[in-house]
């Protein structure tokens, strides 16, 4: 019965970990597919606007720092999940929690 419970308990771990992991991926494959067509649109975003009376530098300037940023900010925090995902795997706030449970543990002595 006691192994069954583990036995469970390790499938569920496995399972919520693969479902990170696909979910990632696809994170990733959007993240891709909407850059390429930022990139590509950027150019002629910027025509329309420009066709249709905007003539001022910076509210261009400012339009095509947005489309450039989106895809770096975006980038950078699929950059930080992704290391938390495959280089720290380790889970950084149960390893506090324990060592908080620790502390106060031997405080009540």
């Amino acid at each position: 019965m006691e192994n069954e419970r583990k036995e469970i308990g390790k499938y569920i771990k496995a399972r919520k970990r693969v479902d990170e992991i696909k979910d990632f991926y696809f994170h990733l494959i959007k993240f891709a597919m909407i850059t390429i067509l930022i990139l590509l649109f950027k150019g002629v975003v910027l025509n329309i606007f420009i066709e249709k009376g905007v003539e001022d530098e910076n509210i261009l300037r400012w339009m095509e720092w947005n489309m450039l940023l989106i895809p770096i900010i975006w980038g950078l925090v699929l950059v930080v999940i992704g290391l938390r995902l495959f280089v720290f795997r380790a889970n950084i706030l149960k390893i506090w929690e324990e060592k908080q449970i620790r502390k106060y543990l031997e405080e009540g002595d």
